[in-house]
């Protein structure tokens, strides 16, 4: 066939069926006769450019052709990753030392395939990496990989993570808030030097409350008593006008008779009660069973290989 090679016409037909994309093409000499039937061994590859740009993948392969006409699955020497199919594809087909031209622009077809394959297969992220999702943890496996688990506590022996760490379980953070580890500043002196994902127990900061009218204290009232009792009459003879205090009587009550009188005077005053001993007051608050600032739960998941 010679440089004749270089002048053969070459069509294309795209189906996804994984793992493989089946191909068609037809081999023509440069009077655009079909070449001879036979077996051709032909390397296809696939550019990441029309002209020029980079091989990603490629294989060698016999092929049979018929009349002109052959078809080949490729990925059947070299497996084709669905990561390859992120950029727009160029298929190239080369015979003995010569390729042919122009290269051929890849349908959606293969595309679609790869979209399909990455979700289930390619894992998005690095290992020890932390991610939040809304998605639980079947739809997150869908969409992100296998290699990502929930960090529930789970056991993880025989992954990448735990050869790492040296650890055979992943860190629970069911309920908890997430804090940045403390490179400087003494924002977090109770952890400090606490390793990465180390619990914090919850607490309060220390401080006072000031509650005023507290302690020793005396509560005042206002009392009536019988303050005087004067006695007058015709026979009062000598106590008359002798007053008889609050505090105690006089036998000279006993003597009064006939046409004697006694007149009573009530004094108010203002007392004091005994000293109440010093004391606390409980007070009684509402509130739920923990502190905690306005927030939204999320899935938080953890690449373990």
């Amino acid at each position: 066939m010679g440089t004749a090679v270089l002048m053969l016409a070459f069509s294309l037909s795209l189906a996804a069926q994984m793992p493989h994309l089946s191909i068609q093409g037809t081999l023509k000499d440069a009077n655009g006769a079909s070449v001879a039937d036979g077996s051709y061994t032909v390397t296809f590859k696939l550019y990441n450019a029309m002209d020029g740009g980079s091989v990603v993948w490629q294989e060698e392969a016999p092929v049979d052709v018929i009349g002109g006409i052959y078809s080949h699955l490729l990925g059947t020497v070299t497996p084709l990753s669905p990561a390859d199919f992120g950029v727009t594809l160029y298929l190239g087909v080369k015979i003995g030392a010569y390729e042919l031209t122009p290269r051929t622009e890849l349908s959606y077809a293969p595309y679609a395939f790869s979209v399909a394959a990455a979700q289930t297969v390619v894992c998005s992220g690095a290992v020890g990496d932390i991610k939040h999702s809304i998605l639980n943890p079947t739809q997150f496996a869908q969409v992100n990989g296998d290699c990502w688990v929930p960090m529930d506590g789970r056991s993880i022996s025989g992954t990448q993570l735990a050869s790492i760490l040296g650890a055979s379980t992943v860190p629970d953070m069911s309920g908890l808030f997430i804090r940045a580890t403390e490179y400087n500043n003494g924002n977090d002196p109770d952890r400090s030097p606490m390793a990465a994902a180390t619990l914090q127990t919850d607490d309060n900061k220390s401080h006072d409350h000031t509650m005023a009218a507290a302690g020793e204290h005396a509560h005042g009232y206002d009392d009536s008593y019988l303050s005087n009792v004067t006695q007058s009459g015709a026979d009062q003879g000598s106590d008359a006008g002798v007053s008889v205090p609050r505090s105690g009587t006089s036998g000279w009550l006993s003597n009064f008779f006939d046409n004697d009188s006694m007149n009573f005077t009530n004094t108010q005053s203002s007392q004091t009660t005994g000293t109440t001993p010093a004391h606390t007051h409980t007070i009684n608050n509402s509130g739920g069973t923990e502190a905690r600032p306005k927030n939204m739960n999320f899935y938080i998941y953890i690449r373990v290989d």
